[in-house]
């Protein structure tokens, strides 16, 4: 019997994608990018739906999908993805620096391919776009320290936070539940002409189709979270199609 070195179904790209167990925008948004001869392989994380009124919550929240994380991944591992895609913003997740790192390289080992995660995308997709530091408004569905650790990642590689907007989502599973016209209004009230772009972070805020057609009426970059890693992930494994009515990132 003849056995495909590759996924028959997947022969360009089997993506192993991992997101928390509320999340309800990860799967939708990212099968709605995938190019004929890629797969998407989804696993979740369990986390507790528990209400968010502090920092303090956010931070248990984060603790709960962290020891969650490495049992999901080995649901994917005996399908032996091409790449991963951590559907979780790292720096809402365990922090940044060394620990953000440790993260992304363990989770690499465990299933034995490549990893995609949210912060180096959105700086490769401002590189691509732009090449230059940038002047940007962002968008979260996050607690302050969620919207901390969103600035940290543009100011540190030098780009200039004008405007956070964070949404204090009273839970996880409540991210996803955000009305549409809110996100609209948030983009609203984001924009301005010294705004070269509008970045929105945090995974389960089910912002793409928003950002496609803000994109058109505001004539910038409007950057969704989960186009963002998918974008990123398929170049890095060599795919290059150009995905028109998709936004100007899938154009590069």
């Amino acid at each position: 019997m003849l056995i495909n070195a590759r996924d028959t179904l997947g022969h360009r790209c089997l993506m192993g994608i991992v997101a928390p167990a509320t999340n309800t925008a990860v799967q939708p948004e990212m099968e709605a990018l995938r190019p004929e001869g890629v797969v998407n392989a989804h696993a979740r994380i369990a986390n507790p739906e528990q209400r968010v009124a502090a920092d303090a919550d956010t931070l248990a929240v984060r603790a709960a999908m962290v020891s969650g994380l490495m049992g999901a991944l080995d649901t994917l591992s005996p399908g032996r993805p091409d790449h991963l895609i951590l559907g979780v913003m790292v720096e809402n997740f365990v922090g940044g620096g060394p620990a953000g790192a440790a993260l992304i390289r363990d989770a690499g080992e465990r299933v034995g391919c490549g990893v995609t995660d949210y912060s180096s995308a959105i700086l490769a997709a401002l590189e691509a776009l732009f090449g230059r530091p940038a002047r940007l408004a962002l968008l979260t569905p996050f607690m302050p320290v969620g919207d901390a650790a969103a600035r940290r990642i543009f100011a540190e590689a030098g780009h200039d936070v004008l405007r956070v907007t964070g949404l204090k989502a009273p839970s996880p599973g409540s991210i996803g539940r955000v009305p549409l016209d809110r996100l609209r209004e948030a983009v609203r009230e984001l924009d301005s002409p010294e705004v070269d772009a509008i970045i929105q972070l945090g995974t389960g805020l089910p912002f793409a189709a928003v950002a496609r057609e803000a994109e058109v009426a505001l004539g910038k970059p409007v950057l969704a979270s989960n186009p963002v890693s998918y974008w990123r992930a398929l170049r890095r494994m060599g795919i290059q199609d150009v995905q028109p009515g998709q936004g100007c990132l899938f154009l590069h």
